[in-house]
């Protein structure tokens, strides 16, 4: 199966929704979001109620990893990006003890023997990627990334650009393209053995932009 993987979505609901819509055939490729699913945006209610929806419907291809934000659900439950988030959820009917014991049991990588998939990549200087306390690792990196046997592919830095970065040395790619910015989410199409088939970016919606009054929405 081929893999999607996508970058940070940070509560765009409705550019996921759309992006998952247009490129995601569940019974040929697997779904990867590679964290901060939730966060800055309007909508982290919707998105983790789509989350959830979906890896009840295809466990064995929806996947969703742990990033910097999700790690904040579970560590600054008073600020006030986190209250908002949590409200945001709970009007969407999400009951926040089940979104927390979602969000601990939430793996930091997928990976199979071609392709590692985290949120912020394997750091050159870190003897410890996979702790979830380490600065540099896998959660909070933003220092040079290790060439591994294989393919990386992460997010957690916005590029300013707004197109995902090739890493050619590394072998690695960053598709964090500022969704929460306007600046459009990025999937990265996969075969199993790590061939990048296609860079696909969806504009961000005009319901997801954070500084747009709601309108009403043709998107379900």
């Amino acid at each position: 199966m081929d893999i999607l993987v996508v970058g940070d979505v940070h509560g765009c609901y409705y550019t996921f929704k759309r992006l998952l819509k247009k490129h995601w055939n569940p019974e040929t490729m697997y779904l990867v979001q590679l964290g901060d699913l939730v966060n800055k945006g309007r909508h982290s209610g919707r998105c983790l109620k789509l989350a959830l929806k979906l890896q009840e419907e295809y466990p064995y291809q929806a996947f969703f990893l742990k990033g910097n934000h999700e790690m904040k659900l579970l560590q600054a439950s008073q600020s006030p990006m986190v209250i908002k988030t949590r409200k945001n959820a709970l009007k969407h009917g999400m009951e926040w003890s089940t979104i927390r014991g979602w969000v601990k049991e939430m793996p930091m990588t997928w990976e199979n023997p071609y392709v590692l998939i985290s949120h912020a990549g394997v750091a050159k200087s870190t003897k410890k990627p996979f702790s979830e306390e380490n600065t540099r690792g896998v959660l909070y990196n933003r220092s040079s990334i290790k060439p591994l046997d294989k393919l990386q592919v992460f997010g957690h830095i916005a590029q300013e650009t707004g197109q995902a970065k090739h890493y050619k040395k590394e072998n690695a790619w960053c598709i964090d393209t500022g969704a929460v910015n306007g600046k459009g989410l990025t999937g990265l199409v996969l075969s199993y053995k790590g061939k990048v088939k296609e860079v696909i970016t969806v504009p961000t919606a005009e319901e997801d932009l954070v500084n747009v009054k709601k309108k009403k929405s043709n998107v379900q």
